[in-house]
């Protein structure tokens, strides 16, 4: 049943990559990217560094504490306060040989203020300067990687596969040292991926990645390590990563998650689990922008919106 459930999303990918279609595609999305170039957020500061860090490294690291976003302190004391009450759960889960364990989506639901901050202004500018075009919010994820050093899911080698490109913001939101699940991250980029060859997504071991990025990729990793609340904007679309497999202590990491407001794949979309009713009740107080890259799902073709999105 899940597999039938995922099948128009998969089917609808592989139509994607016709290459009529996506030649359609690429033309219709760099007619938005030029006619977008007048509008684009105007970056300084650390903030113009990210952009610049992801165009060069798909990934910058830096800390609440350095990007001073107002409600930054409430909203991470509410991530590790629901984080440390599944703790319990996310072990049995992990044990049963659940591979991808999150705080159910209801306690993030509410928690608004988990929800809101990936919708900041200068949040929502930085995605939109290193993307090109306007940015849809795909809301967030708190993920519980519990220690035991299993390598599946999302500790295997993969990219993301929502968008051309697109950016999530981690968090930790507890202390993640070498051994305790840090996120990682694969420098090089496989020339393979996109530009007329079109959108293939796999999990990925050592011989894949020799023959997509070279023998040597694994200078190219970078491993994020260092205390509750280390920020890091990560390129995950066009960059393998993956969540280490945590050995010696349990890891808590929020994952807030952008894409272009029209996604390539948006039937590969919608990853928190959030239902659009939750998302609809925690933007409608917000501003226009910050509405519209929560509801970007809205701007869909009407035909896109009934292909019914793959599972998490």
């Amino acid at each position: 049943m899940a597999w039938m459930r995922d099948l128009p999303a998969r089917l609808a990918l592989r139509c994607t990559n016709i290459g009529v279609i996506d030649r359609l595609l690429y033309r219709r999305h760099a007619k938005a990217l030029a006619m977008h170039k007048g509008s684009m957020p105007i970056l300084t500061g650390i903030d113009l560094k990210i952009v610049e860090g992801l165009r060069r490294d798909g990934i910058f690291m830096t800390s609440l504490a350095e990007l001073g976003l107002p409600g930054s302190a409430e909203m991470l004391a509410s991530a590790r306060m629901v984080g440390d009450a599944f703790s319990s759960e996310a072990r049995r889960l992990s044990a049963e040989g659940t591979a991808f364990t999150i705080v159910p989506p209801d306690i993030i639901a509410s928690r608004p203020e988990i929800f809101a901050w990936g919708l900041h202004e200068r949040l929502l500018d930085i995605v939109e300067a290193y993307l090109g075009v306007p940015a849809g919010y795909d809301g967030v994820n708190l993920i519980y990687t519990a220690a035991g050093g299993k390598e599946a899911g999302p500790r295997c080698w993969h990219r993301d596969w929502e968008d051309r490109r697109t950016i999530k913001i981690g968090i930790y939101c507890n202390d993640v040292v070498a051994g305790g699940g840090p996120f990682q991250l694969i420098r090089r980029r496989d020339s393979t991926q996109g530009g007329g060859h079109g959108y293939r997504y796999v999990l990925a071991d050592d011989t894949i990645l020799t023959e997509k990025l070279g023998a040597d990729y694994d200078q190219d990793i970078v491993s994020c390590e260092g205390p509750a609340g280390t920020v890091f904007f990560c390129e995950t679309a066009l960059h393998f990563h993956r969540g280490e497999p945590a050995v010696h202590a349990d890891r808590q990491a929020l994952f807030h998650s952008y894409f272009a407001r029209v996604p390539r794949h948006p039937f590969l979309c919608e990853r928190s689990g959030l239902n659009r009713s939750q998302i609809s009740h925690l933007a409608r107080t917000l501003n226009h922008r910050q509405r519209a890259s929560a509801y970007w799902r809205r701007d869909l073709p009407w035909l896109i919106r009934l292909i019914p999105r793959a599972r998490i």
